[in-house]
């Protein structure tokens, strides 16, 4: 659903950022079509195909990782992928905790009759297999049971949940059992056995999270959207600026030892159907090359000195600079910038006899902007375009 064009202009004049809609978001991105377009025709395939991809974005505070995360997030779900946007503050201090972040996000892509679905684990297998006729489910349940990517336990917590499903709500405490389980959510405590003495139609084992058995439930939710027949998962980890710097040795220590599994899985193809994005500032490379350097072993690219260091969008440690063409130092960068919001303006009611001043005005705009200094230079150029904009619609 896309914003009201009069109300996302003045949005980004008050903020310089786009509201919490991914359509807003692809409708004022400037430098990532070519990377979008690249991601569609390179990773995409690859991922539906059962791989797995993992990548560091870094770059200062407000230079766009944010944005460039939510407008992958909105380009992924047009194309039929489940998103998991995940901007707890440390998401990688514990396991349990990052299974709980990842399945609570989870957003399945927008099926025919429903345009906005809401978010969560059991939202996705919802989508999924309620859409299926009875001889499809059949197949269904025969084909999860027969698939090794789920561990056991998450698996048959997977096919209690659409068996209840299937029965349209028949018991509803049971549904409301199983998805606390699935969504391992503290606010409702679940015991097995007297579950297992109401229901004893149950399978066992069913899954509960704990610390013993999470690694494994988290391999399990990044492969679930696919075993369940979507085009696989993106997970989007949006880093808080300080929050990981500003923690205990042993919270760093715990972090990064998490961050070295994941990558350390994502290599050996344990994950499948799934891409992970993290976006963090570059002091998180150097923190991990002093407290965890076989992390940084992992992530960090090599630097060779006689040669010029190319850009490399594929990389596994990557800058946000790379995946951004024209580059924010170009005119061109806030000339497609100024284009977007005329356009906006346009859509909003924006006088046509005032549309060519306008963008005079916006151009020596960009071309002052370029020069400056500050990494929040593209935000503060939205809220003058929009703002000047705006005052003309």
């Amino acid at each position: 659903m896309g914003s009201d064009p009069l109300e996302l202009l003045v949005h980004l004049a008050e903020l310089g950022t786009p509201p919490d809609d991914g359509d807003a978001v692809l409708r004022v991105s400037a430098g990532l079509r070519r990377s979008l377009e690249r991601i569609k025709r390179e990773t995409f395939p690859f991922i539906a195909a059962g791989g797995g991809e993992i990548q560091f974005i870094f770059g200062p505070y407000g230079r766009g990782k944010t944005h460039f995360l939510k407008a992958l997030g909105e380009w992924a779900t047009r194309h039929g992928y489940v998103t998991s946007y995940v901007d707890i503050q440390k998401p990688f201090e514990d396991l349990p905790g990052t299974y709980r972040a990842i399945a609570a996000s989870m957003m399945p892509p927008p099926g025919p009759r429903q345009l906005v679905s809401t978010a969560g684990i059991t939202k996705v297998i919802e989508a999924q297999f309620t859409s299926l006729g009875p001889g499809e489910r059949r197949k269904f349940i025969r084909r999860l049971k027969s698939d090794h990517a789920l561990s056991p336990d998450f698996r048959n917590l997977v096919l209690a949940y659409c068996t209840e499903a299937a029965a349209n709500g028949s018991s509803e405490d049971l549904a409301d059992q199983l998805q606390a389980l699935l969504a391992n959510t503290t606010a409702y405590q679940v015991n097995l056995v007297p579950l297992y003495r109401e229901h004893p139609e149950l399978p066992r084992p069913l899954g509960k999270l704990s610390k013993r058995n999470a690694a494994a439930w988290l391999r399990s939710a990044l492969s679930l959207p696919q075993v369940l027949g979507c085009s696989g998962l993106l997970v989007l980890f949006d880093e808080t600026e300080e929050t990981f710097i500003r923690s205990s040795f042993r919270h760093q220590q715990a972090h990064l030892a998490h961050v070295r599994t994941f990558v350390d899985h994502m290599a050996t193809g344990a994950f499948r159907g799934c891409a992970i994005y993290y976006a963090v500032t570059e002091e998180f490379i150097d923190i991990a090359s002093r407290r965890l350097g076989a992390l940084s072993q992992r992530i960090e690219r090599t630097h060779v000195p006689e040669l010029n260091r190319a850009a490399n969008p594929r990389a596994v440690w990557v800058n946000i600079d790379e995946l951004t063409e024209p580059h924010p130092k170009e005119p061109q960068f806030f000339a497609e910038l100024s284009n977007h919001i005329i356009e906006i303006g346009r859509q909003a009611g924006l006088d046509t006899s005032k549309e060519e001043d306008i963008a005079k005005r916006l151009n020596k705009m960009g071309i002052r902007y370029t020069d400056y200094t500050t990494e929040g230079r593209v935000r503060e150029f939205v809220k003058e375009a929009a703002t000047l904009v705006c005052n003309a619609v």
